[in-house]
């Protein structure tokens, strides 16, 4: 039998659990200073799947650049979107029944981008199996937060690793 795929959510946060700025942009944690590598690439090497939600997607489509995740099955969480485009699958059915499939599927593991409202929903049930989190060492006050809260949650993790790479600390969890 084959493994399953693990969902993996790789993401940076300020030291107040900020994820990004109130329009998605990200220059405080793009201006961190960073020493080594962040993992970002050995994710990339261990991933053949992304899934986000579609303010994710419509932030990192608006870059001046090419999608960065072609070479990836993309599917984008969206309730104003159907069907596909040259990049990606937009999914409007129920989160846990879709990443159950997919999980289920022979492939690599899966990498949730984000952003905020989607995680909220993989938290909600139980769905992340992997954490890699890069803390920047700013404090934001406002932002959109990695987690929404308002719901009765508690799951537990293992820590791992933790590495300092300059001013970026990378915490990497696993579910108990």
């Amino acid at each position: 039998m084959n493994k399953e795929r693990n969902i993996i959510l790789y993401i940076g946060t300020s030291i107040d659990g900020f994820i990004a700025n109130n329009d998605g942009t990200l220059e405080w944690l793009e201006s961190t200073e960073v020493e080594g590598d962040p993992g970002y690439e050995s994710l990339l090497d261990r991933i053949d799947t992304v899934v986000m939600g579609k303010g994710t997607y419509d932030v990192i489509r608006g870059f001046d650049m090419n999608y960065p995740y072609s070479e990836y099955e993309s599917y984008v969480f969206s309730k104003s979107v159907s069907g596909s485009d040259e990049y990606a699958s937009f999914i409007n059915e129920d989160i846990k029944t879709f990443i159950k499939n997919i999980k289920q599927k022979p492939g690599k593991d899966i990498w949730l981008i984000g952003g905020g409202n989607l995680a909220h929903e993989f938290f909600k049930e139980n769905l992340i199996d992997e954490f890699q989190l890069a803390i920047s060492p700013i404090i934001l006050g406002e932002g959109i937060p990695l987690y929404i809260g308002g719901d009765d949650i508690t799951l537990k993790y293992t820590l791992t690793k933790v590495e300092k790479l300059g001013q970026l600390a990378m915490l990497h969890y696993i579910k108990k």
